[in-house]
């Protein structure tokens, strides 16, 4: 082979080397979602009781909402960051002001549940994707939630995230550490999204 040719023929190589390099990383940040949180301001640092609505459910899986929001109130309870507000209080007070559902509050709701409930802030958020990964040829659970917290007496967004992962994103190596009940990755994908409150 003359050198023209075999020049020609690693540039080849090496062009093909670095297309595949991309389309591997390409793979890779597609495979989970994780977005940087939001903090506007220094307002969560005044935050020490907050109440967890009923999050919005946009997943087709029935009471997902109310099952993230069980969740976090769990795991916000754990992390020892905040007091939290008795779910079955925050369902009254749903009942009294006629909430159906849960969407974008408006702030004088807002305004009323914090007064009422004497809480700093409300954490809503929407269930965007709840899938236990059943009948699938490699089944994996899923979970994509987005969370924000208000406060409630003014309305400011104070923080704000989203996070979404299958339970094969947590192998290790083989299958180890893969995490097959969409309810224990519930629970991952919640204290991750807490951890990035600052």
């Amino acid at each position: 082979m003359n050198r023209k040719a075999r020049s020609r023929v690693e540039g080849s190589d090496s062009t093909l080397t670095l297309a595949l390099f991309l389309i591997s990383l390409l793979l890779i940040a597609g495979c989970t979602v994780s977005a940087k949180p939001v903090q506007p301001s220094d307002a969560g640092k005044k935050i020490k009781k907050i109440a967890v609505l009923p999050f919005y459910n946009m997943s087709g899986q029935k009471d997902a909402g109310k099952i993230v929001a069980n969740v976090f109130v769990t795991e916000m309870f754990k992390s020892g960051r905040f007091r939290v507000e008795e779910p079955g209080n925050v369902v009254q007070f749903m009942i009294q002001e006629r909430m159906d559902t849960i969407g974008e509050i408006e702030i004088e709701r807002l305004k009323i549940l914090g007064k009422r409930l004497s809480v700093d802030a409300v954490v809503v958020g929407t269930v965007e994707e709840f899938d236990d990964g059943r009948g699938g040829a490699y089944p994996s659970p899923i979970v994509s939630i987005t969370a924000r917290m208000i406060d409630s007496n003014s309305g400011q967004l104070i923080w704000s995230a989203q996070n979404k992962k299958k339970g094969d994103d947590y192998i290790i190596i083989f299958d180890f550490g893969e995490i097959r009940s969409v309810t224990t990755l519930t629970q991952k994908v919640v204290k991750e999204l807490i951890d990035t409150i600052k």
